[in-house]
């Protein structure tokens, strides 16, 4: 029997009303949460474990409470970021794990470029920066292009102008393997998804 992750993130903030409020007054979400779904979260970290996910890269991180509770929860060997320090431009803290090999840039420079080549193999890159289309395609395309087993896209429904981007790319994408992750986002009392993950791989069956 596999693991109860709805019980062991019941404690950790996702996208709430309170996100969702923020969000709607000031067209960001200044909130130091998690910037997921929770349940596409517990959905993600489902994934993580049949695959035997060890290794992990986040490209955009937030204020990085994602990536600190995904490495709490499973122990990566590696575990890397990147992320240019949008939140802190709102005057939000950054959490990363004290093991984890950052990346202070843009994704979108020469110095990101070294830096993922210096990773090796990484089992799981998470792709949730700059949603615009050229740039989540850059992010895509830089990775695929280096060892990996799956890239994962945030906000693949494209349910707002600012992730119509990221939507459009995931149903460019038509080979490989595709896994979507998409769930009612029931702490905004809704029976439909306001994000989605999509996941993909080149060369392993996901469905």
């Amino acid at each position: 029997m596999g693991r109860d992750f709805r019980a062991e993130l019941a404690g950790v903030r996702c996208w709430d009303r309170t996100t969702q409020a923020a969000f709607e007054a000031r067209g960001e979400a200044v909130d130091d949460c998690m910037l997921q779904n929770r349940e596409e979260l517990i959905a993600l970290c489902e994934f993580i474990e049949a695959r035997g996910v060890r290794s992990y890269l986040e490209i955009g991180v937030w204020t990085g409470r994602l990536i600190t509770t995904l490495h709490r929860l499973f122990d990566f060997e590696l575990v890397a970021a990147c992320d240019h320090g949008w939140a802190r431009r709102f005057g939000l803290p950054l959490h990363l794990p004290g093991e984890a090999r950052f990346f202070d840039g843009d994704s979108d420079s020469p110095g990101f470029s070294r830096f993922r080549t210096g990773l090796g193999l990484v089992d799981l890159v998470f792709i949730d920066a700059n949603h615009g289309y050229r740039a989540v395609r850059r992010d895509f395309e830089l990775n695929r292009a280096h060892p990996h087993r799956f890239l994962a896209l945030h906000d693949i429904t494209g349910a707002t102008r600012h992730t119509a981007g990221v939507r459009r790319l995931w149903r460019e994408i038509d080979e490989g393997g595709k896994l979507e992750i998409v769930r009612p986002h029931r702490e905004l009392g809704l029976d439909r998804s306001t994000m989605g993950i999509g996941i993909w791989s080149a060369c392993e069956r996901l469905g």
